[in-house]
């Protein structure tokens, strides 16, 4: 659910950039008023995963162990690391519309750990996808490769804001959640099989 705090966040203070277009951490750049707002949560989202990453694991979990820290590391990264202005806005910071002010280290790290933070999550739904059942729902079993999708239609969405590429990455930030929610229930299910009660 931390994961996606920024999406709630955001319809609370009134879309204060247009959702469509904008990215999620667009809200988090340096000339946001409420920046701090959305790093927080992202903190604390990268916190949970880097704790489920090095937490004691079943056997069968063992794949998902990097992934996860490395998401976690990434998102903490990520969220100390703000961009300088919104990039899909770039009209509302004269010097980089005009091409006068280089971008800062933290600008440029900031795309850095995006992309690591993308592909642990790539990771984490193929191992997700790898490991279900065949007893398994069609839509759960599925959901691993969807929210991939979902990020190379991110991807793509970002040639243009006509293909809104904040819209796609909100549907594909929740559905990430989702599937998270449904492997933390999964993980506390195996444990509760492996320790039972006397």
């Amino acid at each position: 659910m931390a994961y996606s705090a920024g999406i709630l966040a955001e319809a609370i203070m009134g879309w204060k950039l247009d959702p469509r277009i904008t990215l999620l951490s667009e809200s988090a750049a340096k000339d946001r008023r409420d920046r701090r707002i959305y790093q927080g949560g992202d903190i604390v989202a990268g916190a949970l995963f880097l704790a489920a990453g090095v937490a004691a694991q079943p056997p069968s979990a063992t794949l998902l162990r990097w992934p996860l820290a490395s998401l976690g590391a990434a998102t903490i990264v990520d969220a100390l690391s703000p961009l300088d202005y919104p990039i899909t806005h770039r009209q509302l910071n004269a010097a980089a519309a005009e091409g006068r002010k280089q971008p800062s280290a933290t600008h440029r790290t900031h795309f850095a750990t995006t992309g690591v933070a993308g592909l642990a999550t790539a990771a984490i739904c193929l191992i997700d996808w790898r490991e279900r059942t065949g007893g398994t729902s069609s839509v759960r079993r599925f959901a691993g490769p969807a929210v991939v999708l979902g990020q190379l239609a991110g991807l793509v969405s970002l040639a243009s804001p006509r293909l809104v590429p904040g819209a796609v990455q909100r549907i594909q930030t929740l559905g990430f959640s989702a599937l998270c929610i449904d492997l933390a229930r999964r993980g506390l299910a195996r444990s509760d099989s492996m320790h039972p009660q006397a």
